[in-house]
């Protein structure tokens, strides 16, 4: 029999250029643990595998370059499988490639495969084979056709912790309670990467029968310690030499990146690096960085062990902003790694700008997202410094504290959800859900049923199963009934029943169900004038009025429109993508006397607008106003005109009175009526001519 008669032939061929990323891919769509690594020719050079891969995807390098164990044992497709028994690396390693004449993989075979087709007079006899066995780091248990151990490897000793010579002979059920090699042996089919628990360890396990003439003889089990696999894999990298080198790489980008030994001499530079230098790694490897870098401080950090972090550097005419970390090794320093984070200044400068939008946009995000979630607002992200908005967070606070309904009053764009958030966010609550619904916005069947639910076949087009209502859906948690001013009064009435009794009824439904909900609601009209109508009912207006909070309209605080208005800029710049730094002071004069019917949602539509019409500038002025805005400063301006052109009126005539008078009775003395009126004669005069004063 040749190797060709015995390999597996599904395998993923891997490039040695591919990334990690596509490597990841390529594994799983092929189902491999494994995979040969060819170069450009298609000819092996090497192994890889998923314990390397997912490692590198974990510490965030999914798109670099794959690094992989450089060529390793490879047996060719037309060997005989006696020459391959007599190699002694055979058992030594669990994957082996199988090569074409010209180098090219096109298969491979395991140690499973090469125990199952071993001649029987020497599997478990050869003493060669026993020191092979023992010598292989995964565990090997096999057991005859009865289930009795027979083969017990010393690696199986050491991750079991038991004694070959207290398990051979035994019922490999008795050794290992929870193993399946019984259940292969009835079936005749293979259990592969299979976890199991032996004492402390996990292991992953390949669980095969063995065959003779078509008959199963027996079972072996082939397994490794996946507890130990992360240190496996660190061995694996020649951790003698470039352990902490690696490490350090791995903790930056790959790009621009140098490392030096203790001396100063260069022991790797990165393709980047040669590129932007214009040298290769083959002209200046071994050499002083100092002959490659006039100014380089890598050999100072290699021997002061003092990181240089985002260190503003000049070379070959470009201002960098460089990193450079020493490198330790057993607690001394064994050399350095830099990294050149910038290549210009003015890419920072751009990262800044970038970073400062991302920001913005994460924070939008999140707060669409606990708009989802019902907990867009805390109390301390009410905005408002003024007496009023002070005072109505301390009630806030307080009404969290406990369960009973809140009656939020005020103009439309006032607020009220805003509040409403913010006490559940505060209450006990703040981990159940937040459940808004406008009962204006609703007719009242369809209220009804989104209320309180239905069951199944409560009318034409009932859901399946029914629905449960927003008050089943908000237990344990609030729920925020807005625009309660426009609920038809048989509405109210089964409302009440819900806040006195804690429970609905489904529509169509025969239980009753229990609620435990805190009930918020909020209206923009005068409910105590709606009971005096018999538009809402007084009991229930008795029943929801007990914490009530009078939300101010924006005309009432305009101490808040700056603070307020900065907020809503933060906003409305994430939302459309522009940077507007604040409101000149005429704009915001402006702002502050306009009345503001709409509230703080007029303000930040008006200030959405002005962004929107902004070009290059970063404030506000006042031509990005609307119309309104400047037409209220041009009456009040003219109302001003006019009242001081009025009081110039009043001025006049009584000036005029008072020169009659004094004329009147200084008997037309013009000298002595000047004196008398306390100005000087030739100002008498001009004031005479002013107001036409003819004295005979």
């Amino acid at each position: 029999m040749r190797i060709k008669d015995l390999m597996h032939t599904n395998i993923a061929l891997v490039n040695s250029q591919m990334t990690f990323v596509q490597t990841a891919l390529l594994l799983k769509e092929t189902n491999n643990w494994d995979s040969p690594v060819v170069d450009f020719k298609g000819c092996f050079v090497g192994l890889i595998g998923k314990a390397q891969v997912l490692a590198a995807l974990a510490e965030g390098n999914g798109e670099a370059i794959i690094r992989y164990s450089p060529r390793s044992f490879a047996v060719y497709e037309y060997t005989p499988f006696q020459d391959l028994t007599r190699e002694p690396r055979i058992l030594t390693v669990d994957y082996i490639p199988v090569i074409d004449s010209q180098e090219r993989p096109v298969g491979y075979i395991t140690a499973r495969d090469i125990l199952n087709y071993w001649p029987k007079n020497s599997m478990f006899l050869a003493e060669g084979m026993k020191a092979i066995l023992d010598s292989v780091y995964n565990g090997v248990i096999a057991t005859n056709g009865d289930g009795v151990v027979t083969l017990f490897n010393r690696a199986a000793e050491q991750i079991t912790g038991l004694r070959a010579e207290f398990v051979l002979g035994q019922s490999v059920d008795e050794v290992i309670p929870n193993t399946r090699m019984r259940r292969v042996l009835a079936t005749g089919v293979a259990e592969l990467n299979q976890k199991q628990h032996i004492g402390k360890c996990q292991i992953l396990t390949n669980r095969t029968p063995i065959y003779q003439d078509n008959k199963i003889i027996g079972s072996v089990a082939v397994f490794q310690d996946i507890t130990q696999l992360e240190a496996v894999a660190a061995e694996l990298e020649d951790v003698k030499s470039l352990k902490s080198t690696l490490e350090s790489l791995l903790d930056t980008i790959v790009d621009c990146i140098i490392v030096v030994d203790k001396e100063g001499r260069i022991t790797m530079l990165n393709q980047a690096y040669q590129e932007m230098l214009g040298v290769t790694q083959e002209q200046i490897i071994g050499h002083h960085v100092t002959e490659v870098l006039e100014n380089s401080r890598m050999h100072i950090v290699a021997q002061s062990g003092k990181a240089e972090i985002c260190e503003f550097w000049q070379v070959r005419g470009h201002d960098c902003v460089v990193t450079r970390k020493p490198i330790y090794k057993d607690g001394e320093v064994v050399g350095a790694v830099g990294k050149i984070v910038f290549r210009d200044i003015q890419d920072l400068k751009l990262l800044a700008k970038k970073m400062s939008n991302l920001q913005s946009e994460l924070e939008y995000y999140k707060e669409e997202l606990r708009k989802v979630q019902g907990g867009n607002y805390t109390i301390e992200s009410i905005i408002g410094n003024s007496e009023r908005m002070t005072w109505l967070k301390t009630i806030c606070a307080k009404a969290a504290k406990g369960s009973s309904t809140v009656l939020i009053q005020g103009e439309s764009g006032t607020g009220k959800e805003v509040f409403a958030q913010a006490i559940h966010s505060a209450s006990p609550r703040w981990h159940g859900p937040f459940i808004k619904i406008n009962c204006a916005a609703l007719p009242e069947n369809l209220l009804e049923s989104e209320l309180f639910g239905y069951e199944e076949g409560a009318f034409s087009g009932a859901r399946k199963g029914g629905k449960p209502g927003k008050f089943e859906i908000a237990s344990g948690g609030t729920i925020f009934l807005d625009e309660i001013g426009d609920m038809s009064l048989s509405m109210q009435a089964k409302l009440l029943r819900v806040l006195q009794e804690k429970e609905i009824d489904r529509i169509g439904g025969t239980k009753t169900v229990k609620v435990d909900v805190r009930v918020i609601v909020a209206t923009n009209r005068d409910l105590e004038e709606m009971v005096g109508k018999g538009f809402f009912r007084k009991d229930l207006y008795y029943r929801i009025n007990i914490i009530t909070l009078l939300i101010p309209p924006l005309r009432e605080r305009k101490e808040d429109i700056l603070l307020l208005s900065k907020a809503l800029l933060g906003k409305i710049n994430s939302r459309v993508q522009h940077s507007v730094e604040g409101i000149v002071p005429e704009a915001l004069k402006l702002l502050i006397e306009y009345d503001w019917p709409g509230n703080v949602r007029e303000l930040e539509n008006v200030l959405e607008r002005a962004v929107n019409l902004i070009d290059s500038e970063v404030h506000i002025m006042p031509e990005h106003l609307p119309f309104a805005f400047k037409k209220i400063r041009s009456l009040k301006e003219k109302e001003q005109l006019d009242n001081a052109r009025h009081l110039a009126g009043i001025v006049a005539e009584t000036e005029k009175q008072a020169i009659y008078r004094a004329l009147e009775t200084t008997g037309g003395n013009r000298s002595k009526a000047a004196q008398l009126l306390g100005i000087q004669r030739s100002a008498f005069y001009q004031k005479l001519q002013k107001y036409g004063i003819h004295q005979p």
